[in-house]
């Protein structure tokens, strides 16, 4: 047990190694603060290592490097955790090049991975990331087990949190584990959060956007999740775009760019009516720009949904809420996906409300 300075505040750092024999072949990390509060609950993150496959020509290279990797381990995290007083657990899951695990989406549940180029040199070790949802539910129970047995008697459930595509981690394994989540906090999901039903309008939501494909949903004890969803009013960050042509202009120097979004992905030009250029096919369906959602789910999210994200976001909520689900959602008006921290002062105040009321 080692303890440091990490993000300003003392904290204990504790590895658990994989064990498969429990269910998980994997590492993980607990990060304990010296402050521990009076009903401590586990907060379990989306983290996403970064991609190490160029430095490393091993699996266990990249496990390592996944395991000192705390960089996505964003503010809110950070404020769970170190300011409340609360043990934080960091699966050491690492990605490949163009293998997303921490996305944890259809390929995970199926464990069907495509591997491309360079990251083929790991397809012997690919078996470790079979059936990826239940391994993180045997992280968290045995983590919960490990505070216990150490004199911090933590919640038998734990507050899921991530930002990005580390909210959509959280938001789809809510789907998978909802047994063990009393909380999901999830920020900038570009207004795709899972959604407890196969078909709305006529179109399918299959697994990780809805639960057609998933053989033993678990509806009433989703029901009983409590959910922080919150986004930048000026965020253009979305997974789930549909193919669009790239807009060219001229800078003040009269050099040609490309329109991109806050995050530096290219992003459909807007008239001034609000309107994407965004492309259907032959059919008049969507096509998914990138690889992250198919291209029936991009399909089903824009045609139902909408396909600016603060209108999927509200969309989703009234489907929430229809479902009597017990949820704090908001737009932060005047922040993108790169600033919104840039908020910490309302959107802290309005986590820490949230989790006085579970």
């Amino acid at each position: 047990m080692e303890e440091r300075m990490f993000r300003g505040f003392s904290v204990k750092f504790i590895d658990i190694p994989a064990n498969k024999e429990k269910g998980f072949n994997f590492p993980y990390r607990i990060i304990i603060p010296k402050e521990i509060n009076d009903n401590p609950t586990v907060i379990y993150a989306g983290n996403l290592p970064w991609d190490f496959t160029r430095e490393c020509s091993t699996m266990d290279e990249l496990i390592e490097k996944s395991v000192n990797d705390l960089g996505s381990i964003d503010p809110m995290m950070g404020h769970l955790s170190l300011e409340l007083g609360n043990p934080m657990v960091v699966p050491c899951v690492p990605r490949l090049h163009n293998f997303r695990p921490n996305f944890l989406g259809l390929d995970c549940l199926k464990n069907e991975f495509t591997l491309k180029d360079n990251d083929k040199r790991f397809e012997s070790d690919m078996d470790l990331y079979n059936n990826l949802g239940d391994q993180h539910n045997a992280m968290i129970i045995d983590a919960i087990d490990y505070l216990r047995n150490n004199s911090i008697n933590v919640d038998d459930k734990v507050i899921v949190c991530g930002y990005s595509e580390g909210a959509k981690f959280v938001s789809h394994l809510s789907l998978l584990h909802p047994e063990v989540i009393k909380a999901v906090v999830a920020g900038g999901t570009g207004g795709v959060m899972s959604m407890p039903l196969e078909e709305l309008d006529g179109y399918e939501f299959t697994y990780p956007t809805g639960i057609k494909g998933l053989d033993n949903f678990n509806f009433d004890e989703f029901k009983k999740i409590s959910f922080f969803y919150y986004m930048g009013g000026k965020d253009k960050a979305d997974s789930a775009m549909p193919n669009f042509d790239a807009y060219h202009y001229k800078d003040k120097d009269g050099n040609d760019c490309v329109l991109r979004d806050e995050c530096g992905n290219l992003t459909p030009f807007v008239d001034e009516n609000g309107k994407q250029a965004l492309k259907l096919d032959e059919n008049g369906n969507y096509t998914a720009k990138w690889s992250l959602y198919s291209d029936s789910e991009v399909n089903s999210i824009n045609k139902v949904l909408g396909t600016v994200i603060q209108d999927r976001f509200r969309k989703q909520v009234e489907i929430y809420n229809s479902f009597g689900l017990k949820g704090f959602y908001k737009i932060y008006e005047g922040y993108d996906h790169r600033t919104i921290f840039d908020n910490k002062e309302e959107l802290f105040k309005d986590v820490d409300n949230f989790i006085i009321s579970l």
